[in-house]
């Protein structure tokens, strides 16, 4: 399935988070869709990335750069008023090597601050900051939390660590005289389009018959975030902050789509419209619970990639799941679209992909 167009008819005159706004990771599956949604209110979109992959349009000025090289930032932040920060590497080992450590910290926490900092010198007046719900990861089940919560002490993976130390410096930056900011902490992103990391990584199991056993008894449940959600999670926080910056400067709001559910009931839809079956067989958590352990030490003295870590065991086997109250009180959130609907697009999305490639 194509992505969707941009149109600037949809472009909303009020509050103005622009004229132009800078977004961090612009050729990302987040990033994109920020994108098309800025563009359609008529902002112009800085597009900051390393990769190329930007939308197209006579509106996004795509900016290539390394968020760990200040000037790269500085320069893409020029002349915005709000800047989307996306970008991050999702490396969900938690025993790696000091290389993979050194430039997983170096994007997502040295790369935060360089985006405050280019804020502060840039006059930008607002930072949206897109977080996870794994900040506040538990070892043990977890059911229905709110922002109550402390940030984990203890995480099975260097990305949530990282993005535990980013948050922590975007919400001390908010500045009732400057710069305000905001954390957005979605669950696992999803939606229609290439780049989506675990709709793309469940279809490439089952198009290489590696899907072959569930883990566990298949009965915890998870949060899910569809990307148009969060993008319009994103924006109604940018605008709160022009409204009411006194209620939403400085906080973070959890957002997922409000349909808590067994990760392989939750994708059951997608498993099966493909044309393939739920396998029947089930691997013990503990028995692949060590086995990821095994891998990711392997992986850290030159083995293969793990096909699953420890924290995606945990995450397909221990109930993990947040509430949108807050979010609903102060950025007036609601999620547009649910499991169903995202679901047949990426069928949609998939199919019209498998033919291509026949063709």
């Amino acid at each position: 399935m194509e992505q969707p167009s941009i149109n600037t008819k949809e472009k909303r005159a009020t509050p103005d988070i622009g004229p132009s706004c800078l977004i961090t990771g612009g050729a990302g599956f987040l990033g994109r869709a920020l994108t098309r949604a800025l563009v359609a209110r008529g902002n112009t979109v800085h597009a900051l990335d390393l990769r190329l992959g930007m939308e197209p349009h006579d509106l996004v000025r795509p900016f290539t750069g390394d968020i760990r090289d200040y000037a790269a930032v500085r320069e893409a932040a020029r002349g915005c008023a709000t800047v989307f920060h996306t970008a991050a590497i999702m490396n969900f080992l938690g025993i790696c090597s000091g290389a993979v450590r050194r430039q997983v910290y170096g994007v997502n926490v040295d790369g935060t601050r360089n985006v405050i900092r280019a804020c502060r010198e840039q006059g930008v007046a607002r930072l949206v900051y897109t977080s996870t719900d794994s900040v506040c990861y538990s070892r043990e089940p977890l059911v229905d939390g709110d922002e109550s919560l402390p940030y984990a002490e203890r995480c099975l993976d260097i990305y949530a660590k990282t993005k535990i130390e980013a948050e922590k410096e975007v919400l001390a930056a908010d500045d009732p005289g400057g710069l305000r900011t905001v954390a957005i902490r979605p669950a696992g992103i999803w939606g229609a389009g290439d780049g989506c990391y675990m709709v793309s990584k469940l279809v490439s199991e089952l198009e290489k018959g590696s899907f072959v056993a569930t883990v566990g008894d298949c009965t915890s449940l998870a949060d899910n975030t569809h990307v148009d959600n969060l993008v319009r999670a994103e924006l109604l926080a940018a605008e709160k902050l022009i409204e009411s910056p006194g209620t939403v400067g400085g906080n973070a709001y959890f957002i997922t789509d409000e349909e808590q559910m067994n990760l392989i009931e939750w994708f059951r839809p997608l498993i099966e419209g493909l044309g393939y079956r739920v396998p029947q067989r089930s691997i013990p958590t503990r028995l692949m619970y060590g086995l990821a352990f095994v891998m990711e030490c392997l992986h850290r003295i030159g083995g293969p990639r793990p096909f699953m870590t420890r924290l995606e065991v945990h995450n397909l086997t221990s109930s993990f799941t947040f509430r949108c109250d807050r979010a609903r009180r102060d950025l007036g959130y609601a999620p547009s679209i649910g499991r169903d609907a995202g679901m047949r697009q990426c069928i949609e999305h998939y199919r019209e992909r498998s033919a291509q490639r026949k063709r």
